[in-house]
């Protein structure tokens, strides 16, 4: 500004100087001429070269110097022109002096709403591209908002684990508002609001004295920053906290080390879940567009807690159904072993004293005189014999009395010889070499499984062979069953339409054990159960 007045004042000097030289040599040459200086015109030349000035005030000056110096001239002039030609000839310069003024003057008024035009014009046009410049500074801040928003969005819809989602919102929002601190708190019991220890943190050391205020800070609706978003439901914004009369934690320590804060709700529907805050080193004035885009990434982050709640729930389901699953199976070998043991012990004794009776009524029948009475009883004598060995298959089946007075490998053994017997599928067995203690239901689960994997080979595999082997490593008790059939596939293994294998996985699952299940085309199945003693 300064620089521009002195280089206007020098301006004016230069041409005051130049004017003034200009002059005296027009006033000196019309001194040496009987008629002056071609009658006086050539002092137009002053008010021409006024209008480079730019300036009303020296034109008007310069008219006026020219019309002195017309009638100065006049006097000043060498004698010996005629009087009234030089006379007309003054006159006529006086005449174009102000006519050549008043067209410089309508010239300068043009060039002057010209530069008025212009200079308006270019504020325009600063004030248009002031306008496009933030126009785009706002499109590029919402823009990273979009950005910021899909980034969360994408998170929280692929991550699992709440944890890792909320450490990725609060980095996300950390980096994009230039905030250095970012907190959680998750909304307890009565309404109350307990710190987490998810954090994120620019520079650790510098805020560990409000990291230790606040997570020893639980906070009631409508108390602090948390709280007023747990009573409204809606983001709030603190400019200075340590200015806040209800922030409680700044009155804890002299300088927790932060001033600006803000803060959103996580949301599942209308509930309040948690509230994720954020604070600055200095004093911020709220941004409310940052703040919608916050809310509805509240929303979206609500959705990670919404589906562990549904896990937790769901698992909690199949704990429960397992559990009564686990039940009905105790009471199911229950009953059996309670219906094996009356079949054996009550029926068998029954069979047993009617073929006694038969016995002796069959030795006091006269073999010559009821020859077709005697072959009735030794009919009645053999249909009673097959009963009672039906008897002891229909018990042994239901429980077999081996499992429960020789143990587990005694049992898997007879009964793999028995399905020999019956399949013809040739039957090999392997097993620890040591004594395996398993308590009667693990026993009884391994056995359970051992008969379906059985049934599952006599029925699909076409297996002619059966290889099946016992061990104890790492008190962790192995069954492993091989054949040699056509194999299971990878879509008969998962199908929730083979019951028989999802209730072997599922009497596994009660003890904590596993049944793994491969199978490979014309070379058999392997079926594995692993249960921890």
């Amino acid at each position: 500004m300064y620089e521009y007045i002195g280089k206007h004042k020098l301006f004016r000097a230069r041409y005051l100087y130049v004017g003034a030289l200009l002059a005296s040599v027009m006033l000196y040459i019309d001194g040496l001429l009987p008629l002056g200086v071609a009658g006086g015109e050539p002092y137009v030349v002053l008010v021409l070269f006024s209008l480079f000035s730019r300036d009303r005030r020296f034109i008007l000056a310069a008219a006026v110097t020219g019309s002195v110096l017309t009638v100065v001239g006049y006097f000043v002039k060498p004698p010996g022109a005629v009087f009234w030609m030089v006379l007309v000839n003054r006159l006529l310069s006086l005449v174009v002096i102000w006519v050549t003024a008043f067209l410089c003057l309508l010239q300068s008024r043009s060039a002057a709403k010209l530069l008025e035009a212009h200079a308006e014009l270019e504020g325009r046009v600063r004030e248009r591209t002031a306008e496009l410049n933030s126009a785009n500074d706002l499109l590029r801040k919402e823009g990273a908002y979009i950005q910021l928003y899909n980034d969360i969005v994408v998170s929280a819809n692929e991550s699992q684990a709440v944890e890792g989602a909320m450490r990725y919102g609060l980095e996300r929002v950390c980096k994009e508002s230039g905030w250095p601190v970012g907190h959680i708190y998750f909304s307890g019991k009565n309404g109350h609001l307990v710190p987490s220890s998810i954090w994120y943190f620019e520079d650790p050391m510098r805020f560990e004295t409000f990291r230790r205020v606040t997570e020893s800070t639980p906070l009631a609706s409508g108390e602090g920053l948390p709280g007023r978003v747990m009573s409204s439901g809606k983001p709030a914004w603190i400019i200075d906290v340590t200015q806040d009369a209800n922030f409680p934690r700044a009155k804890v320590a002299e300088n927790i080390g932060v001033r600006a804060g803000f803060a959103f709700p996580i949301l599942i529907g209308t509930e309040i879940v948690g509230v994720m805050e954020f604070f600055s080193s200095a004093s911020v004035e709220p941004d409310p567009r940052f703040l919608r885009i916050m809310a509805n990434i509240g929303a979206q982050l609500g959705r990670v807690i919404e589906r562990k709640r549904a896990g937790d729930e769901r698992e909690y389901s199949r704990e429960q159904l397992r559990r009564l699953y686990h039940r009905l199976e105790l009471v199911r070998e229950e009953e059996r072993t309670r219906i094996a043991r009356e079949v054996h012990d009550e029926l068998g004794q029954v069979l047993t004293t009617i073929k006694l009776e038969l016995s002796l009524l069959d030795k006091r029948i006269d073999s010559e005189a009821n020859s077709g009475l005697r072959e009735r009883t030794g009919l009645m004598l053999n249909l009673v014999d097959t009963t009672i060995q039906t008897i002891k298959k229909i018990s042994s089946d239901l429980r077999p009395p081996i499992l429960d007075v020789l143990g587990l490998s005694e049992a898997i053994e007879w009964q793999g010889q028995e399905f020999q017997k019956r399949t013809g599928t040739r039957f090999e067995f392997a097993s620890f070499p040591g004594e395996i203690n398993l308590d009667p239901g693990r026993s009884t689960t391994l056995f359970r499984i051992f008969q379906e994997t059985l049934t599952n080979v006599a029925r699909h595999a076409g297996a002619s062979e059966l290889y099946v082997s016992l061990t104890d490593r790492d008190d962790i008790v192995i069954l492993e069953i091989r054949d040699n059939g056509i194999g299971i596939t990878p879509s008969q293994i998962s199908d929730p339409r083979s019951l028989g294998i999802l209730g072997m996985r599922e009497r596994a699952l009660v003890w904590g054990g596993q049944v793994d299940i491969v199978g490979e085309e014309d070379r058999g199945t392997a079926v594995t159960i692993k249960i921890r003693h």
